[in-house]
């Protein structure tokens, strides 16, 4: 589930919330109780480590493998 970050309008708290997609944002601060909360826009902070991505693995020369997916290679 994602991490929604909010603020208050009346004394600047912000806070964060663990919610679904489809659960409503917060009416009021857990700090203050003002019904002035707004969603914050954030950074997130995916990265993809280890090995197996596009990056590390298959950059460089053509690989010479047959496709897998048995997709077409531009043929016929």
């Amino acid at each position: 589930m994602p991490i929604y970050e909010y603020r208050c309008a009346s004394c600047d708290h912000v806070f964060e919330e663990i919610q679904r997609f489809s659960d409503p944002d917060p009416e009021v601060c857990p700090s203050c109780g003002a019904p002035q909360v707004s969603r914050k826009i954030s950074a997130n902070s995916f990265q993809l480590k280890g090995g197996g991505w596009y990056a590390q693995d298959y950059s460089g020369s053509s690989s010479t493998s047959s496709n897998p997916s048995g997709g077409g290679g531009g043929e016929g």
